[in-house]
């Protein structure tokens, strides 16, 4: 006991050394009013001993933010400023960073001794609103006085209807951050007081009254919205961008995105358009060249009698088999590779530096005309380096002969890029500049995040083509309307005019994903399999598209596979997580 005393007696021993003047008695009455309202009288008494000052300031937080960043400001205003017995004293007020700053005492004149002064001032904005009860956590003294206070307490009044044993209370006292609770508190008539004892230079006295629902009444809606503008005005200029964005990049489809011709009708069309691959076609149509539209490559100059297909079965886990295809590549394509377009070479030119042939030659799998061969499987995890460039080859070409007036890829490219470009800033501009900016830097990110996002979701349909490029997009939807609903009786006379209709339009029908529908329609007329698909059985209807299929859908997987990658405050309830310097109001004070 006697060495808690000699503590005591030692810290305000040099306090008193440290500072000279001090505040022997800091007591607050915070009365909370129906209307979310407080008036809070301070009554500060200061002993400046022998030391000459014009008086003191007192420092009051006034700017605060939400737990998302937005700025939350209390509304301040100062009633009146006395000594002990009531008469005005000469004080100037002034915004000091986050602080209103009422600076009393008279310039001319300087005081000492023991000096008592009187600040009554009201504040909006000061109680939350929880689901099941209201709160004001009231920050009493503050955190930021230069000198020691050797006593602090606060009684906060309620409205007369407020039920007291419904109401509960707690309080906290040191440095910021502090859950220490050196304080004591009890209901008196009306309200409840809080008691502190020594509190050092830096420290403070926080009180939390919870206080029942339906005694507070809410803000409207609207003067809660005027605050917040006025607080957060940057959010006045930021909140109309993606709407703007939106107009603009509307507009802008409106005017340059959309295909010429659009809403002409369509006509059916027996054939697809001419001078146009399978591959081309489907990038034409929808603008994008497609892992289908590349692999769908195949079967066509397999049709063409460049290339045959070959299904093979090898041993895998003992007696499992495990099916793999083969590309073996014909005489004719090394006679007549000038026939082919710079895509098409390019591709089986890629294929075949890429695959390799596991040690079989073309007449191991029954094709002994073949000059060589690569199996699909060993495509994996290589060719998608190719892709790009392969893709970028057809663009190129379809764009030089008309189709397109700007490479699709391009265009893409631009919007998404600026689309990744603005959400990038969204998330990272706020974390740089939230601390230098007058408010939130939630309404940057609401600027460009969203911007961002609608770039991005416009990129896909911002590339155009051109009179030509729409005109064979809808020759190519009347092309599929016919492979789609024609009649058996139309497709006999056309197959008897024309015997290799079938294969020669079976990659067209592959790229617009009907494949099943022209199989059917021509499964009691050829009942041979094509002597470009080489399999371990004949096949022929359904079969043979199934098998086909899992080869095309094995050529896909395995071209565009790539290896795995390697890689290892404001607004809180003060009965929960609460601490010293965690509600409205605080500061400090000192003297001048």
């Amino acid at each position: 006991m006697k060495k808690g005393i000699f503590v005591i007696l030692l810290v305000l021993l040099c306090a008193s050394l440290s500072w000279g003047y001090y505040v022997k008695d800091f007591n607050s009455t915070v009365t909370v009013f129906t209307n979310a309202r407080i008036k809070v009288v301070e009554r500060i008494v200061v002993d400046f001993e022998d030391e000459l000052h014009h008086g003191i300031y007192r420092d009051i937080t006034y700017k605060f933010k939400t737990k998302h960043g937005n700025k939350y400001n209390i509304r301040l205003k100062i009633a009146s400023v006395t000594n002990g017995s009531g008469a005005p004293r000469k004080y100037k007020m002034m915004k000091h960073g986050k602080d209103i700053r009422v600076r009393i005492g008279n310039p001319n004149r300087t005081i000492s001794g023991v000096q008592e002064y009187v600040i009554t001032y009201f504040v909006d904005r000061a109680i939350t609103f929880f689901d099941d009860h209201d709160e004001l956590w009231w920050e009493v003294t503050g955190l930021k006085w230069e000198c020691p206070i050797q006593s602090a307490s606060a009684t906060v009044m309620l409205p007369s209807k407020t039920d007291l044993d419904k109401v509960d209370a707690t309080c906290y006292t040191g440095k910021y951050g502090s859950t220490a609770q050196d304080c004591q508190w009890t209901l008196v008539p009306g309200g409840v007081a809080f008691k502190s004892g020594y509190i050092a230079s830096g420290e403070g006295l926080s009180v939390v009254v919870g206080i029942p629902k339906n005694i507070i009444k809410k803000p409207s809606s609207l003067a809660s919205i005027m605050w917040f503008l006025k607080d957060n005005w940057i959010w006045i200029l930021c909140f109309p961008i993606p709407f703007i964005v939106f107009l603009f990049l509307f507009l802008k489809w409106f005017r340059y995105g959309r295909d010429p011709m659009h809403g002409t009708s369509i006509m059916v069309r027996y054939e697809p358009p001419e001078d146009l691959s399978p591959a081309e076609m489907g990038t034409v149509v929808d603008e994008k060249a497609d892992i289908s539209d590349i692999t769908a490559t195949i079967v066509d100059l397999a049709v063409r009698g460049f290339l045959k297909l070959v299904e093979t079965k090898t041993e895998k886990l003992l007696f499992f088999k495990k099916t793999d295809y083969a590309i073996v590549r014909l005489p004719k394509y090394f006679e007549d590779s000038g026939k082919l377009s710079a895509f098409e070479q390019r591709f089986i030119n890629n294929l075949f530096s890429v695959g390799e042939d596991l040690g079989k030659t073309p007449a191991d799998l029954g094709v002994p005309e073949g000059k060589d061969l690569i199996f699909i499987s060993t495509l994996k995890d290589k060719f998608y380096t190719k892709l790009q460039n392969l893709k970028k080859t057809l663009y190129s070409n379809l764009t030089k002969r008309g189709y397109f007036p700007q490479n699709p890829e391009t265009v893409r490219g631009k919007y998404s890029g600026i689309g990744v470009v603005l959400i990038f800033l969204g998330f990272f501009i706020p974390i740089f500049l939230s601390a230098f900016l007058f408010s939130s830097g939630w309404a940057i990110a609401w600027a460009f995040i969203p911007s961002g996002i609608l770039y991005y979701l416009f990129a896909p349909i911002m590339p155009r083509k051109t009179r030509k490029g729409a005109a064979a997009a809808i020759h190519t939807k009347g092309f599929e309307e016919f492979v789609r609903r024609a009649e058996k009786d139309r497709i006999k006379k056309l197959a008897h005019d024309d015997p290799t209709i079938f294969e020669r339009l079976l990659p067209y029908a592959m790229v617009l994903g009907c494949a099943d529908e022209w199989v059917e329609k021509f499964k009691d007329i050829f009942k041979e399999q094509p002597d470009w698909f080489v399999g371990p059985q004949p096949l022929m209807g359904y079969l043979f598209i199934d098998s086909l299929g899992r080869a095309m859908n094995s050529m896909g997987n395995s071209i565009s596979s790539r290896p795995r990658s390697s890689g290892a405050s404001g607004g809180g309830s003060g009965f929960s997580g609460g601490f010293s310097g965690g509600g409205f109001g605080g500061g400090g004070g000192g003297a001048w």
